[in-house]
């Protein structure tokens, strides 16, 4: 078990190792399909398109470099190796530690090489292992670049990449997406890479390594996969089954790749959505020559979608869904980057009836607060608030929770007290964060004299946080603040779920204006502002 836990930190290790890069895949800002002629605000220049060719015609002043991809390419042709001129060449060796945003394109044979998910992104879908169109044992196409006297042009082969030019700090990308062509921009001062500390995962878990076998397919079957993109679908093809045997009996995926250089497993499980991404991969590696393999469930990784909102990642083939929660391997980040900027990621623990908690969970998001929402029941294992904006905990009873439940809430509370981050109790719920912060504040020697607690009254709801929030910017009184330092809120139960306000701006507005909350949707709008105010 030692030598269990050792190897999978050292391969936990690696792999944030990986993500951190200056131009990998949490660097990424932005993502811009080209038509024949394109260009977008920021853009260097103007980028067209003509029989497979991208040229950019930079703007005047733009002092830009090839990236060292286009350079070797270039210095590979210069000295008459393969490379710019030809399309051919040997494929740079890539680490395993980050998936590739792309999927494998049909190939003729399973010596095709096929990098949909293994590749190292600070190069890789800059090479071509993504395009995996090649056959037999013959390499992959190479892009194809040449440098204008007032910018850069370059060819892809179906599927592939090239980490092209750079103007000071940002990367311009250059992708094939199922025949399309697009630029993708990775900064390298991105506000998410300037965030990142680890991804969050599950604790290893031995349970979940599994003695699989691999039966190939000859032919390869092509199928029609959906992708990160709602309007992009790929191909790829599936090498073989992987079988193994679980407590709730067999179980068989389809694994993509290639049986000779390294097999992959993408899969949805019961935990996507909730603690984990909409899917995850696993990197199988070669299977033995009898055909077994091992399936480890504590290295599935997220695929950069679970980053970025400019990702094309590769769905799993339908029907490759694991018949049980796999509480294994990484959750969810609760970081996250789209064309509104950077996320503000929320823990929620919360335990109402589910109609409220089925009507209230869209409008967070809405309000534009990105909240991971748990049972503190039945979500036991421990969530690191790394990487989160704050954590708040809502619930109407205590009788529902269990000892070990009780006591999580109370660490998770001790947590963000002591991180100095946002945390609130709401309900019954507040009772965890007042007893972590009498608990902690004991334990750094403070006699605070608190001997009797603050009571709302029957009709209204209490809400506890600690100073780090100013709720009067909410438009929230605080009735209460005790000698520790918290704040203490009181709302009316007897009002309605839902506002008669309809648009963002109208809830606003009301903000700007004072107005009195009058529905428990004006309160979370109100909630959502404080905590954003926080950031």
């Amino acid at each position: 078990m030692n030598q269990f836990v050792t190897e999978w930190n050292t391969w936990r290790d690696s792999r944030n190792s990986a993500l951190a890069k200056p131009f990998g895949w949490l660097s990424v800002v932005g993502l811009h399909w080209l038509d024949v002629e394109s260009t977008w605000p920021d853009a260097p220049g103007t980028f067209t398109v003509e029989d497979g060719w991208v040229t950019v015609a930079l703007d005047s002043g733009i002092n830009a470099g090839p990236a060292a991809e286009t350079f070797d390419l270039l210095s590979q042709a210069a000295g008459g190796g393969a490379g710019a001129g030809t399309g051919g060449g040997a494929v740079r060796a890539t680490s395993p530690s980050v998936p590739s945003d792309t999927s494998t394109l049909p190939a003729v044979t399973d010596h095709a090489a096929t990098g949909a998910s293994a590749a190292d992104n600070a190069s890789a879908d800059a090479g071509a292992a993504e395009a995996g169109t090649a056959g037999h044992d013959s390499a992959p196409a190479r892009p194809q670049v040449r440098v204008e006297d007032n910018g850069f042009t370059a060819k892809l082969p179906a599927g592939g990449s090239l980490n092209w030019f750079t103007v000071g700090n940002v990367l311009y990308e250059l992708i094939d997406r199922g025949g399309r062509l697009g630029v993708r921009v990775r900064d390298s001062k991105s506000p998410l890479l300037g965030k990142f500390f680890e991804v969050p995962v599950f604790d290893p878990n031995p349970d979940f390594v599994f003695l699989a076998r691999f039966t190939r397919f000859d032919p390869f079957p092509t199928h029609t996969i959906e992708t990160a993109q709602e309007d992009l679908q790929l191909q790829t093809q599936a090498a073989g089954t992987v079988t193994f045997e679980t407590q709730q009996g067999e179980v068989t995926l389809l694994a993509t790749g290639c049986p000779k250089t390294g097999l992959h497993l993408d899969f949805h499980d019961g935990t996507n959505g909730a603690t984990t991404s909409a899917w995850r991969t696993i990197d199988l590696g070669v299977p033995n020559q009898d055909g077994s393999l091992v399936i480890d469930f504590n290295r599935a990784v997220n695929y950069p979608f679970a980053f970025t909102s400019f990702a094309t990642c590769p769905a799993p083939i339908e029907g490759n869904v694991v018949p049980f929660e796999v509480t294994a391997g990484e959750r969810r980040p609760p970081f996250f980057f789209s064309e509104a900027g950077i996320n503000v990621p929320f823990l929620f623990y919360v335990w109402w009836d589910e109609e409220s908690a089925e009507v209230t969970r869209p409008w967070y998001s809405r309000f534009g607060l990105d909240i991971t929402v748990l049972n503190p029941n039945h979500d036991d294992g421990r969530v690191s608030l790394v990487g989160f904006d704050g954590v708040a905990m809502s619930g109407g009873d205590l009788s529902p929770l269990g000892r070990k439940a009780r006591s999580r809430l109370i660490d998770v509370a001790t947590e963000a007290l002591t991180s100095r981050i946002p945390v609130i109790g709401i309900g019954a719920y507040s009772a965890f964060v007042i007893q972590a912060q009498r608990e902690l504040r004991s334990q750094q020697g403070y006699n605070d004299g608190i001997e009797v607690e603050y009571q709302a009254p029957d009709d209204r709801l209490l809400i506890v946080m600690n100073n780090e929030l100013e709720p009067q910017q909410a438009g929230f009184d605080v009735v209460h603040t005790d000698a520790s330092g918290l704040l203490y809120v009181e709302m009316p139960f007897d009002i309605p779920l839902e506002s008669e306000l309809t648009e963002v701006e109208d809830f606003e507005a009301a903000l700007q204006a004072d107005a009195p909350i009058t529905s428990w949707q004006e309160f979370d709008f109100r909630m959502v502002h404080l905590i954003r105010g926080h950031r």
